[in-house]
């Protein structure tokens, strides 16, 4: 029963992925899609009971910024691309695979390097709003 609820979270992702990535919407995509979801959310959910991580919601405190980050931070390298401006790594400390995912997502700051402990980030312009999830 451990197994109930991550199998079918990731078969319907996968599912929407296939067809998002397809681009079709007939019924032999459908059933291709459906095909590639079980096989992939089966493999997924062995590879996580074997690894022994428990299935969790990512925390998407900072992802409702992100839209707004992306379109600011294109409009600043635009800006600063002409002047060839080389730009500046950045430490913080590691919050987590999803937040280094969601900082990665804004073109001015993006993620170089990440252990355990830290992250390292490269920022053109230094400005934190485009580490916001960090």
């Amino acid at each position: 029963m451990k197994h109930v609820p991550a199998w079918p979270a990731m078969w319907v992702a996968l599912w929407c992925l296939w067809l998002l990535l397809a681009g079709e919407w007939n019924r032999d995509e459908w059933i291709a899609a459906a095909a590639a979801a079980t096989i992939g959310a089966t493999i997924g959910e062995l590879a996580r009971t074997r690894a022994g991580v428990k299935p969790s919601a990512p925390s998407l405190t900072g992802a409702w910024k992100i839209p707004y980050a992306v379109v600011a931070d294109f409009a600043i390298l635009m800006w600063q691309l002409p002047q060839r401006r080389r730009g500046v790594f950045r430490e913080r400390p590691a919050a987590g695979a999803w937040p280094a995912f969601l900082a990665n997502l804004t073109p001015n700051a993006y993620v170089v390097d990440m252990d355990d402990d830290r992250v390292v980030l490269h920022d053109l312009v230094p400005r934190r709003e485009s580490e916001e999830p960090l």
